[in-house]
């Protein structure tokens, strides 16, 4: 299971920032670096919609990636998936993930708002769990979402 310790989690207004660092060609050690929120220098992020392909579709983060981890991929992976078959269609991105070239991925989803509340089979931890065996230099955040009232 991903745990606290395990998934750190970012806010909204962080992200942004990274976002407007990458967009104007910051680098490290500027006021807009990593280092400065936290995360290692250099590179640049990866963020991983962890959502069906119809929610991404109808809208997303500017720059993400939709990973393709439906009902059918999780059933032939048995608990485990792979890089392959989260991104099958993106050869680079794997590269540059199982290369270290990226100083953070992002991942985020409809349902988790807090890293202490995902279940262990929800796509976000089958993703986290994947990322964990094949870059394991690179920092994982969660997006931190709206919690739900009670």
């Amino acid at each position: 299971m991903v745990t606290m310790e395990e998934l750190r989690e970012m806010d909204c207004s962080v992200l942004k920032r990274l976002m407007n660092r990458d967009e104007n060609g910051g680098g490290a050690g500027g006021s807009g670096s990593h280092g400065a929120l936290g995360l290692p220098s250099g590179g640049k992020c990866l963020l991983l919609d962890c959502r069906p392909f119809l929610a991404h579709s109808a809208g997303y983060i500017r720059g993400s990636v939709n990973v393709r981890c439906n009902t059918i991929v999780r059933r032939r992976a048995k608990g485990s998936v792979s890089l392959e078959q989260i991104l099958p269609a993106e050869e680079e991105v794997r590269a540059r993930l199982r290369s270290g070239l990226y100083s953070a991925v992002i991942v985020y989803d409809e349902r988790s708002p807090r890293a202490e509340s995902l279940r262990e089979d929800s796509t976000v931890s089958l993703v986290v769990q994947a990322l964990r065996r094949n870059a394991e230099r690179t920092d994982i955040c969660l997006l931190k979402g709206k919690e739900s009232p009670a």
